[in-house]
């Protein structure tokens, strides 16, 4: 599956859910799917409700197919739950934990945020989105970048959001530490999610 570079607010739309926690997508104006018959309320098989579920989670943490794909298979050999181990390799991508740390209001404006490499990981230069942190990383903004990344920061002010307990976050100083790993009940998605329907999907 290509990455998606339309309207970002159809992604809620096509999967009946909240794909991003700013207003217009917790609340938007238009309940339907796109479509002429987006007004139809869906009769989803088996396989049709595992897809939502994957969908729901890839357009969350904006990950392609084949990288959910891999992450499940991670999770398969893990020692922990699947289930646990899967939502923590998502939570623990370093474009979700600038997301976290309310350093951006989206996921896809933390991606661009590291990719253009605002960031520094234990002191070294970081650009990989998917890039996996660990217990006892610090996080901290590349000196030039500190103006852009407060200015940032403030607008997400307002909206609600909250930084988990898994993450220590100082935003005069704009540095954030994680503490542990991301557990099950400490993951805050403006959907229900079914993670079991994941794993199902990837393993038919």
């Amino acid at each position: 599956m290509a990455r998606y570079y339309g309207p970002k607010l159809r992604l809620s739309q096509s999967v009946l859910a909240a794909v991003c926690e700013t207003p217009k997508h917790v609340t938007p104006k238009k309940q339907n799917r796109p479509g002429a018959h987006g007004f139809r309320r869906p009769r989803r098989s088996l396989y049709g409700s595992r897809l939502l579920e994957k969908r729901k989670i890839s357009s969350y943490y904006d990950v392609r197919h084949r990288q959910l794909r891999r992450y499940v298979k991670q999770a398969g050999t893990a020692k922990s739950p699947s289930q646990q181990a899967l939502q923590e390799a998502l939570e623990r991508r370093l474009d979700n934990v600038i997301r976290r740390s309310r350093w951006a209001r989206t996921i896809w404006q933390a991606r661009q945020m590291v990719v253009h490499a605002h960031f520094r990981v234990n002191g070294r230069r970081v650009n990989v989105p998917s890039f996996q942190v660990k217990p006892g990383d610090s996080i901290t903004v590349r000196q030039s970048s500190r103006e852009f990344v407060r200015r940032c920061a403030e607008s997400t002010e307002g909206m609600g959001f909250r930084v988990p307990d898994w993450l220590s976050v100082n935003q005069d100083s704009l540095e954030a530490t994680v503490l542990h790993a991301p557990q099950l009940d400490e993951v805050m998605l403006p959907f229900e999610i079914d993670y079991s329907k994941i794993i199902e999907f990837y393993a038919r």
